[in-house]
């Protein structure tokens, strides 16, 4: 009886000394959940949320994250101020964002300051890492990597000999058309010509009527998928037949809503396609993504859920090592080598970027279908 009684009370002891010990660790999320760039945060945050109900069901073994969203309405100033109150009232100890290029540029300075570490699933501007900041990383590649991924696509697999190029004029498609046509002149690509339109532009008949002249083997856009889709449709209206590539567009349900059925047959390079990662992860992601909501993760959805994984795997490897805190997680982040995410494996390089796989696709009948997975 008296053995009895101390092992309860050895029992309880455990149970109490292992849930004194167990900590809530606040993480920051910031992106677009509202508005016309709505899609980037609030379906990267879905994808986050989902690995956040694993993460806390024992992966930190009795640590939990505790995440804390933001809206930043695709605003610059809007994620700073997010970002600051963060830190300041919720004393995070990391922040997972932004979705749009210019809410990372923005945050950045902040967590910078702080020194708090930031990983953001979706921001791509080179510019972003350039600067060797020690407190951020990303899970995407530079704008640079898609470019010249894209030109040597264009040249090695498809064969073409030539690539007229549509830019949009702004600090999105300007460094995506000069890295593209860097890299086009390197390996042998002609370019037949370049025409930077307005991002207000919605008549793009007599700039089409241009490229058409020219006679080349694809038309490529660096622009948004609202262009896109008035592009190719004003395409086919004026029949015009050349192969169209248009990026990350090409997964976006507005880009196929405006263009219909002229979309089909468009290529694009995406962050992640549900199914062409063969790994564990990739198919228990899918599955399970199925399960709850009956249709195939987006490419935003699958970087949310691997950038929280990401964060998530630096915290367990700082723990093993002696303690979470922002330092160690910042340092774990960038030793991540190699990590088996859902997306594809991912390692983090020197200067915070990323390499993994990137899924080039074609719309086949009124489906996106990997056509290459470049490595």
């Amino acid at each position: 009886m008296v053995l009895a009684r101390i092992g309860i009370f050895a029992t309880l002891l455990l149970s109490f000394a292992s849930s004194a010990m167990a900590k809530d660790f606040p993480v920051g999320f910031f992106g677009p959940l509202s508005g016309p760039a709505a899609a980037y945060g609030s379906e990267s945050l879905a994808g986050a949320q989902l690995a956040l109900e694993e993460i806390n069901a024992g992966y930190l073994g009795s640590d939990k994250i505790k995440l804390i969203p933001a809206d930043d309405t695709a605003s610059p100033g809007v994620a700073a101020q997010a970002v600051q109150r963060m830190i300041d009232i919720d004393d995070v100890v990391a922040v997972v964002g932004g979705s749009t290029s210019a809410g990372t540029a923005a945050a950045i300075e902040v967590t910078k300051e702080a020194k708090v570490p930031q990983l953001s699933p979706l921001a791509v501007d080179s510019a972003l890492t350039l600067a060797n900041n020690p407190w951020f990383a990303r899970i995407a590649q530079s704008s640079t990597t898609w470019a010249e991924r894209t030109a040597e696509w264009l040249k090695k697999d498809k064969g073409a000999k030539s690539a007229y190029l549509l830019v949009r004029n702004d600090n999105f498609g300007i460094p995506l058309a000069d890295a593209f046509e860097k890299r086009a002149k390197e390996i042998g690509l002609e370019l037949k010509g370049k025409i930077a339109y307005e991002p207000t532009s919605r008549e793009f008949r007599p700039t089409l009527a241009t490229v058409a002249s020219a006679k080349p083997d694809y038309i490529v856009l660096w622009g948004y998928y609202t262009e896109a889709g008035l592009m190719a449709k004003q395409m086919a209206e004026m029949q015009i037949k050349f192969p169209f590539y248009v990026g990350s567009a090409i997964g976006i349900d507005q880009y196929r809503e405006i263009a219909g059925p002229s979309a089909e047959g468009t290529y694009g390079l995406l962050y992640y396609l549900a199914g062409s990662i063969e790994t564990d992860a990739g198919k228990k992601f899918v599955q399970k993504w199925n399960e709850r909501y009956h249709r195939t993760p987006t490419q935003y959805e699958g970087m949310g859920y691997d950038a929280m994984y990401v964060l998530a795997d630096a915290m367990k490897r700082a723990a093993a090592k002696g303690g979470i805190s922002k330092q160690t997680i910042r340092d774990e982040i960038f030793n991540t080598k190699a990590f088996q995410g859902a997306t594809g494996p991912i390692t983090i390089l020197s200067n915070g970027d990323a390499q993994r796989p990137l899924p080039m696709a074609e719309l086949v009948d009124g489906k996106v279908k990997l056509d290459t997975l470049l490595k």
